[in-house]
């Protein structure tokens, strides 16, 4: 037995079909949003990392136009600098770091006296949040896993790090930092 379908069940049911609604309408309008001509390279790019539209339309909030990044020269910049601990020339790469900082996938070195950890701060939590999901679906499900070299490559560490043992969490996160530099190379090469 049951209650049956009360007003209160029905009132539910409307709100949730007028969410879908409105989510429809939103996906149809990014789409028209996304057919512009001047993220035509941009999609060029994602279609390498199998990202849908909701996720391309994030991460092109962020990171459009991709030559705020670069340099003066219109190119990524890189610095050489001198190495702390070797005394080497080492090359930092300026613009790629930038470019993680605003996905919000720039790990950042956190010291107090004795401990040292590694944690993300700043960026967007949108955007973060959002490659973790596509780690999850895209790269740690095999039959799912992209079918090109950023698939084989991302797929490939990622089960490495979980077979050592590592956090599933810690894993996501590397391949996601590790996505955003691969997707900043991408950007780079169609842009050229």
């Amino acid at each position: 037995m049951g209650l049956g379908i009360t007003s209160t069940v029905r009132h539910h049911a409307r709100r949730l079909c007028d969410l879908q609604r409105e989510e429809h309408s939103i996906e149809v309008e990014l789409h028209q949003l996304l057919g512009d001509p001047k993220f035509t390279l941009y999609r060029l790019a994602f279609k390498h990392f199998g990202f849908g539209v909701r996720l391309e339309a994030i991460i092109l909030s962020q990171i459009y136009p991709i030559e705020n990044y670069f340099g003066v020269d219109g190119k990524p910049e890189i610095k050489i600098m001198k190495g702390r601990k070797s005394g080497k020339p080492t090359k930092h790469h300026l613009s790629l770091r930038r470019f993680q900082k605003s996905l919000g996938l720039a790990p950042s070195l956190e010291a107090s006296g004795d401990k040292s950890k590694i944690k993300i701060v700043g960026g967007s939590d949108l955007c973060r949040i959002a490659f973790w999901q596509w780690v999850f679906t895209r790269i740690e499900v095999k039959r799912c896993r992209l079918d090109n070299e950023i698939g084989a490559a991302l797929g490939a560490q990622l089960d490495a790090e979980k077979a050592a043992g590592r956090p599933v969490r810690l894993v996501r996160s590397r391949i996601s930092a590790k996505a955003a530099k691969l997707l900043f190379r991408e950007l780079v090469k169609v842009l050229e």
